[in-house]
């Protein structure tokens, strides 16, 4: 019975780690994917404030290096997790049980604060920082990159400025005229090559001339006049709540692994003392027989009495003497 249940608890954990194996090479292989999709990472540079803006990556390229590393840490423990369910080593369970532990424990704590208290981290879109951000930075030498992220979100999300267009009056691109003599960035404009890669480094407005007008019932049409915080903040949100999607799946896989391991050791130990309980009633049946010899002789040797076998044992010289009482 305790070899059948170790059996199944052993399938049982060999199982949670292919899933768990499986969910490794799975972040590895998103990792990649979103390390390389430029736009999306260059885009998630708006997301970061307060000391991630000082990062020289944007916060998404971070992000996709800690999840493909979680991935080979997740894909080497499945490994080993397989290895150790087919050995009877508590050792190697145990060193599999604490790696499992402390990336359990590590995992929890990130999703904890990310769902908790996400700005604490600098996570989330702080529209007044933003704005800040965009007037002190737009245009601005050094600055190459936080220019074409805004430039990529006016672009895809056919918007302009954070709340509205005018926040480019007040903006060092501006007052400074670091520029060409424009009203608002081309990438405001509504272009011609919108559906083709990259439109956002190379903008080509439907009408330059209607799209820089001051007057609004002139570039109405040619502009797009909304701000781009709502659809960063739907962006935001999706790629948050994927993030904490994907992250749930990965404890839960994580944490049937860790009752698997737990169960498997019970089983172990239920086997090893049925195995140590099966060899002590074994030794004694072993030595029975001559036991049973010993004592046998030891009462047919004490236990003479009147009605034993020896007492009406008829010798030779008995019967001889026998004989002579007769004729005497």
């Amino acid at each position: 019975m305790a070899l059948t249940s170790l059996v199944t608890s052993k399938i049982i954990l060999a199982l949670c780690n292919f899933l768990l194996l499986a969910c490794g090479f799975t972040l590895v292989i998103g990792g990649m994917l979103v390390l390389f999709d430029g736009e999306r990472v260059l885009l998630s540079r708006l997301l970061s404030t307060g000391q991630l803006a000082a990062l020289p990556h944007p916060l998404l390229h971070y992000v996709s290096i800690g999840v493909s590393l979680l991935g080979v840490v997740l894909a080497a423990t499945g490994i080993l997790g397989c290895w150790a369910s087919c050995l009877h080593n508590y050792c190697l369970l145990t060193l599999y049980f604490l790696v499992i532990m402390l990336v359990l424990v590590g995992e929890c704590a990130i999703y904890v604060i990310a769902w908790v208290w996400p700005s604490c981290v600098g996570l989330g879109i702080d529209n007044e920082s933003l704005i800040k951000s965009l007037q002190r930075n737009y245009g601005i030498g050094g600055q190459e990159q936080f220019t074409v992220a805004v430039d990529l979100a006016q672009t895809t999300f056919n918007c302009c400025g954070i709340e509205s267009a005018n926040e480019y009056d007040t903006s060092l691109w501006q007052l400074q005229a670091l520029g060409p003599s424009l009203a608002v960035p081309l990438s405001c404009c509504k272009l011609l090559n919108v559906n083709q890669t990259k439109s956002y480094l190379n903008p080509e407005p439907v009408s330059h001339n209607l799209c820089q007008a001051l007057e609004k019932n002139r570039h109405e049409g040619f502009r797009h006049t909304t701000g781009c915080s709502d659809s960063l903040e739907q962006w935001y949100r999706d790629h948050y709540v994927t993030f904490l999607a994907v992250g749930l799946v990965v404890v839960l896989i994580e944490f049937s692994v860790l009752l698997s391991t737990i169960l498997n050791c019970t089983r172990i130990y239920h086997h090893n003392q049925e195995i140590k309980e099966n060899t002590q009633q074994e030794e004694p049946d072993v030595s029975s027989p001559s036991t049973r010899e010993t004592s046998f002789k030891r009462s047919t040797g004490s236990d003479v009495g009147a009605y034993s076998n020896e007492t009406y044992a008829v010798t030779g010289s008995f019967r001889k003497n026998y004989k002579l009482m007769d004729r005497a």
